[in-house]
């Protein structure tokens, strides 16, 4: 049965560390655009041309990114700032510090609470007072290198690129029995470390490029965590293809090549929800701008419905479900670079429905709970969550 979790929706990082001296990212990449990532090693390669990215999260050319620290000392701070500037020497895109105010990129440094970030422009569906990058201070002062390690590694997380050894073509042994083993330690339970350690991308999140074992974004691998003795070392530096890749995806000239249908949320005022004893049903209104970038194309846009424990109420007849979960959706074809307004200024333009009897009766007398979306098919049949919002409650009222 299909449960939600209200305080971890979009967020899913875990707790993780690398069989070493010093803690592995944590950010999770996939499904439900919980997009938090983990940290990784690098061995030597003399391929040309490598990276792995997801271009649904690729900030706009040109952007000015906003970061703001959230803790730590002004001297750690302007440390990790200056790192992560590196990128801009490859990337059509900037980063500006600010000290109050809204901010893309929000910044926590503690002790113990590891090292993730969430995947390019997802940060911008987080809530505005939550961090959106965790740095662990514990395990980065005292250690310039593996702070500028840390640093680079987790704002390519923020700027869209991925684990590097989760390449398709990657090819590595992983020995799975003993990591199964090495991971539950840390609580990790066998379904974590293949999502986590195993799993692999489809072959366009590598934009034609080839693994790269010496890429900033790749986990340390090491000795006997593979049948074939492969072994990778922390890397503490842009690689050639890090560099690469990065111009690829942030031209400073032209455009951008394999643009994808890319969406940012802005303006959410919420989802008006009202009885309709004439239709027999619940009529839904969500009021919103859509800016579209990239390339246009179709998009679903979903509502699902659960208990008010999380639990989705299950379909019955296939005529109002996603993967199951009762749900109603509207199928629009969004253009390219556009700034589209839903059910704005009072007005009720656009329009979700959703009968009765696909509720059990007895959820009706009760609170319930709606998640709003936007899946984009890809190429490949992937079902990609473009934006999720946060589980809204509601109680079904007669009009």
């Amino acid at each position: 049965m299909t449960r939600i979790f209200l305080s971890a929706l979009l967020i899913g990082g875990l707790a993780s560390g690398a069989n070493a001296q010093h803690k592995g990212c944590s950010t999770v990449e996939t499904g439900g655009n919980k997009i938090k990532v983990d940290f990784h090693k690098n061995d030597s390669d003399s391929t040309k041309s490598r990276g792995l990215a997801d271009n649904y999260f690729l900030w706009d050319l040109g952007t000015t990114i906003k970061v703001k620290f959230l803790t730590g000392s002004p001297e750690l701070q302007n440390k990790i700032f200056n790192i992560a500037k590196e990128w801009e020497k490859y990337a059509n895109i900037k980063f500006a510090l600010v000290k109050s105010g809204d901010a893309d990129i929000r910044v926590r440094i503690g002790s113990g609470n590891g090292h993730d970030s969430y995947i390019g422009t997802v940060c911008k569906q987080i809530d505005k007072y939550d961090e959106t990058m965790n740095l662990d201070s514990a395990d980065i002062n005292g250690d310039p290198k593996f702070l500028k390690s840390v640093t680079l590694h987790e704002f390519g997380h923020a700027i869209g690129l991925l684990h590097e050894h989760s390449s398709p073509i990657s090819g590595i042994n992983w020995d799975k029995e003993k990591l199964y083993k090495e991971y539950a330690k840390m609580g990790w339970s066998k379904e974590d470390v293949d999502y986590q350690v195993f799993f692999t991308y489809n072959k366009s999140y590598t934009n034609g490029t080839k693994y790269d074992n010496k890429s900033i974004m790749h986990y340390p691998i090491m000795p006997g965590e593979t049948t074939d003795n492969y072994v990778i070392d922390w890397n503490y530096s842009l690689s050639p293809g890090d560099i690469e890749i990065i111009k690829a995806l942030y031209p400073m000239k032209g455009k951008r090549k394999n643009e994808v249908t890319r969406v940012t949320m802005q303006n959410f005022g919420g989802i008006v929800m009202q009885g309709n004893e004439k239709k027999g049903g619940i009529s839904l209104f969500p009021s919103f701008d859509l800016k579209t970038g990239g390339k246009g194309g179709p998009v679903k846009m979903v509502f699902k419905f659960y208990d008010e424990e999380g639990y989705g109420f299950q379909d019955e007849d296939g005529k109002y479900q996603e993967n199951g979960t009762v749900a109603t959706l509207r199928t629009v074809n969004l253009p390219a670079n556009k700034q589209i307004k839903y059910n704005q200024g009072g007005k009720k333009d656009f329009e979700f429905f959703l009968p009765l009897d696909q509720i059990p009766s007895d959820a009706l007398s009760q609170n319930m709970i709606v998640t709003f979306k936007i899946v984009y098919q890809t190429n490949e049949g992937e079902q990609k969550n473009l934006y999720v919002s946060q589980p809204l409650q509601f109680r079904y009222a007669k009009k």
